[in-house]
């Protein structure tokens, strides 16, 4: 068996699975939810998903471990930057902790890496050549796997769509994004981005959910706030593809969610941006889900090790 878990900041989850005969995963089994310890932070962490894991594999021998997690994983599984939305996540060597605790290899990566690898292996980006993964949600992180393999980078940063600096209006221009810089597309396409926005426009607060109903119901600011995200959005994603060329953007997260019109307005504006040849990549929807991470860990922990990953 071999164990795949999603450290985020309220919850883990962790799922067993079995290598067919040609080494893919065939789905997985006795997933185990587990609320994060996040305010005693990494070694309550590890605690915690050790006695998952040995709830999940029962009897069943363990090969391997991948773990996808919020935060930047270095190249050794540490992690080296992080919100404070686990105390003391950042610097927790969690690679080298879970693997003395579990007794097996372990391979640790980003969530959102983890998402793309099974994003490219097993849904929207499966036979491309080459893939550029986002999510938008509460941040935006972003992923890249050519066809050898996911590319993390030198420091885990690899594939950070989100602080890309993209041109904005001057209003706009002076948010300051959470990782401290101004004009990156993540202050003002991610879901507090655009709840700001209407905030700022409207002179009242809406969770991006009601923003997305008004503008079903035709309200026109609301449909504006959402519309321009996607083609800040989709911007980015131009200048990101006008460097690394792929055949397929993937875009999940749970903005991306609020429906095909976001996705086109993406699509739609990445095409009129983007260079001649990269301009013809598929804009396609995540097809994964919830379970993308689990999934891609357990890929990643497939692998045996971190340095089995190309950079």
């Amino acid at each position: 068996m071999i164990i795949g878990i999603d450290i985020g900041g309220t919850k883990i989850a962790v799922a067993g699975f079995a290598p067919d005969e040609r080494g893919r995963l065939t789905g997985s089994t006795a997933v185990r939810t587990i609320a994060t310890p996040a305010r005693e932070g990494g070694p309550a962490i590890v605690r915690a998903v050790t006695d998952a894991v040995r709830e999940v594999r029962g009897s069943d021998p363990l090969e391997a471990v991948g773990v996808g997690t919020a935060g930047v994983v270095g190249p050794d599984g540490a992690i080296t930057s992080a919100t404070d939305a686990i105390s003391g996540w950042a610097g927790f060597p969690l690679r080298e902790a879970l693997a003395d605790a579990v007794g097996v290899p372990v391979a640790v990566v980003n969530d959102v890496h983890a998402a793309a690898v099974a994003e490219a292996e097993q849904g929207a980006g499966a036979g491309a050549q080459g893939m550029l993964m986002v999510a938008v949600g509460t941040g935006i992180g972003g992923a890249v796997v050519l066809p050898d393999g996911l590319r993390r980078g030198v420091t885990g940063t690899a594939g950070s769509v989100g602080h890309m600096e993209i041109s904005l209006p001057p209003r706009l221009a002076e948010r300051r994004c959470p990782c401290g810089g101004f004009g990156h597309v993540e202050a003002v396409a991610s879901g507090p981005g655009l709840e700001r926005t209407y905030l700022e426009e409207s002179g009242g607060f809406l969770p991006l959910r009601e923003v997305h109903a008004a503008a079903l119901r035709g309200d026109a600011l609301a449909d504006r706030v959402i519309l321009d995200g996607a083609r800040y959005l989709g911007r980015a994603l131009a200048s990101a593809n006008a460097v690394l060329d792929v055949e397929v953007i993937v875009v999940g997260g749970g903005v991306a969610e609020v429906g095909e019109t976001y996705l086109s307005e993406v699509a739609r504006t990445y095409r009129a941006a983007a260079m001649p040849g990269p301009s013809r990549a598929r804009v396609v929807p995540a097809r994964l889900g919830v379970d993308a991470a689990l999934t891609g860990a357990a890929l990643v922990g497939g692998a045996r090790t971190d340095d089995a990953l190309p950079l």
